[in-house]
């Protein structure tokens, strides 16, 4: 991020500023790099999905689930935040439940 706000800033002086200078900069106005929180994206929809009655576990011996993903984060990103932002909603990256595309194949046999 340093990185990139130091080629898109011009300098009052100088055309250019040095990623470190950026770095500095952040670190004296008491920001630091950090991951961002992840977090999963529920809708009501997906609580009410979740849900299993019990009679439909009852019903089988047992069961067994295979998730298989398409996508998966480098988890490079890094964001800029003082104390107590950690929570805060820029400072935080909202994923898909399966890490982007996937499927849960879930099997339950009955006898």
């Amino acid at each position: 991020m340093a990185t990139t706000t130091a080629r898109v800033t011009p300098g009052m002086h100088n055309p250019s500023i040095s990623t470190q200078t950026v770095r500095n900069r952040l670190r004296e106005a008491g920001l630091r790099a950090c991951r961002p929180v992840v977090r999963q994206v529920l809708t009501r929809h997906h609580r009410q999905q979740r849900r299993r009655t019990r009679q439909d576990w009852q019903e089988g011996l047992f069961t067994d689930e295979s998730r298989f993903c398409l996508n998966r984060g480098d988890g490079r990103i890094h964001v800029y935040r003082g104390r107590n932002e950690r929570y805060t909603e820029a400072c935080t990256l909202e994923r898909d439940r399966l890490g982007g595309g996937g499927s849960v194949i879930q099997g339950v046999p009955v006898g």
